[in-house]
């Protein structure tokens, strides 16, 4: 159903391309491709591309050559991170261009859209020339961290800062007698005693037994420790003997490894209370990112999206991948042989059992958890899957009208018939991993909701409604007159519940246009 009043005069807008509002496509995990054109959603040249085209106003235009973006789609953090970085300095481009522009974004695509759009909230300039950002399909993984004040983050920072002295003073006094053994003249390396040397005498132990072990020569006196067998006496220079025997060179070399790996391990401490600090300190980012762009979103998903479901259902994974010990029954007459591997059972189960397997268990569930959900980041726990940037408002990011859910879980019901006779096949493949290749490879995507939302003109025109709307109060009347009512108020709802202030233009007490009230 449409609106059967007049068409609104059609907004002029410059035609010409490089002035031309920009629309970027984001892709998500597993989509990416190095072609610019293709058939795949965000590809120049695509259905999907030219359906949205068609329904844009004049002026806007999809992305295509070299101004499709791509990043490797691959499920990490880390990967999404990495695209974000890259979105961000292409964005920055455009700004300096004076270019307005939009970005679409489909599942992990629209995780990266919003970490781009965090980590440019941290800077003075905000991306002005974003008219709209429009995710579909997009579970957001809301992660915690312990407290940066937490036992162990504040034993890993002690631990680490007591780490760093000894590695300096060692590099230190390296460096002064190379540059004495460079200059021509002669030092003798000698440490303190342990008695002068405090917590630095504790420290050392290790060190100096690591050096003795290797060969070089370690003599305790009450003058201190002596490092090496060089003797000015010899007439040998202090050049020749570290570059000219094996003990010098030895020492060079275990005593640049050991500061490297004290430093290495000062690090790794002080780590996880980083991680800790950097993500509370997102966390409160999120809100002020969201504050700054808010107004511009929209969130198509529904709740049938395996994607956001699946994610969710990881949180509550609880299946055992550790057995416990216990004697087997006797079954086959070797059973009967094993009767006397009873004793160690008895002793060796209570133990396993109570202590190492429950640990043992959670950690092969955690690294099988966190690969699935592609929770690479260090110190971080995914706790909550949602359909909203900011998770406590998840509320105010309703999904799509029920009776479009419901058009979009059929058609994939349809679709996923086919499934069937792909598994038939799949499981008479002589190779599984062949199998699987060819499984995947016959998939069309229109077996899942989450893979299916392009297929449906409704998404389409939500997408281009959301670009409209970033375009001021003449292009909104000119969409919203073409759209379906209920759509419409769909739309304007969703924009009611971001929508902090009022917009200059036809809008009702709350700062919307009620196009469908004209209808």
């Amino acid at each position: 159903m449409t609106n059967q009043n007049a068409s609104p005069s059609f907004p002029r807008v410059s035609e010409s391309p490089n002035q031309s509002a920009l629309v970027i496509l984001v892709h998500g995990t597993y989509a990416g491709d190095d072609a610019n054109d293709g058939q795949k959603w965000w590809q120049a040249g695509s259905p999907v591309a030219a359906q949205l085209q068609s329904r844009l106003p004049r002026g806007v235009r999809i992305a295509d050559g070299a101004e499709v973006f791509h990043w490797s789609g691959d499920n990490s953090e880390r990967a999404r991170s990495k695209a974000a970085l890259k979105l961000l300095d292409r964005l920055r481009a455009l700004e300096a261009e004076g270019r307005d522009y939009h970005l679409v974004g489909h599942s992990h695509g629209g995780s990266v859209i919003w970490k781009t759009l965090k980590a440019k909230s941290l800077g003075r300039h905000p991306l002005d020339h974003l008219k709209s950002w429009t995710t579909v399909g997009t579970p957001y993984l809301q992660h915690r961290s312990r407290s940066v004040f937490n036992l162990w983050n504040v034993a890993g920072v002690v631990m680490g800062i007591l780490l760093i002295p000894p590695a300096a003073r060692a590099m230190l006094q390296l460096g002064r007698m190379l540059n004495n053994a460079f200059r021509g003249n002669d030092m003798v390396l000698t440490l303190p005693p342990a008695s002068e040397a405090g917590l630095m005498g504790i420290i050392r132990v290790p060190i100096l037994s690591a050096i003795e072990w290797v060969g070089v020569q370690v003599e305790h006196t009450v003058m201190g420790v002596h490092v090496g067998s060089y003797d000015p006496d010899t007439g040998v220079s202090l050049l020749e003997y570290f570059f000219g025997s094996l003990e010098g060179i030895l020492l060079i070399l275990v005593t640049v490894t050991l500061c490297y790996m004290l430093i290495h391990l000062s690090m790794l401490s002080i780590r996880p209370a980083i991680e800790s600090y950097r993500i509370l300190a997102e966390q409160r980012l999120q809100r002020h990112a969201f504050n700054i762009y808010g107004e511009r979103y929209l969130a198509i998903w529904s709740p049938d999206d395996e994607a956001i479901n699946g994610l969710r259902a990881t949180l509550a994974f609880q299946m055992s991948f550790v057995s416990k010990m216990f004697p087997q029954e006797r079954v086959f007459f070797s059973d009967t042989i094993g009767l006397l591997s009873r004793p160690y059972y008895w002793v060796l189960a209570p133990l396993f059992n109570r202590w190492l397997q429950p640990p043992i268990d959670r950690m092969v569930r955690n690294i099988v958890t966190r690969a699935a959900q592609g929770n690479d980041r260090p110190s971080a726990t995914i706790v909550a899957v949602t359909a909203s940037p900011v998770g406590e408002m998840e509320s105010q990011v309703p999904p799509l009208p029920p009776a479009v859910c419901n058009r979009i879980l059929a058609t994939a019901d349809h679709h996923a018939r086919d499934i069937a006779p792909m598994l038939r096949r799949l499981l008479g493949q002589a190779s599984l991993s062949q199998g699987v290749q060819a499984f995947c490879k016959e998939l069309s995507g229109k077996e899942l909701v989450h893979t299916s939302y392009f297929d449906h003109a409704t998404v389409v025109e939500l997408i281009s409604c959301n670009i409209t709307w970033g375009m001021g109060e003449e292009m909104v009347q000119w969409k919203t007159w073409r759209m379906d009512p209920e759509l419409t108020r769909w739309f304007e709802d969703a924009k009611r519940n971001l929508v902090r202030e009022p917009v200059v233009g036809n809008r009702d007490h709350e700062g919307l246009p009620l196009s469908s009230k004209a209808a």
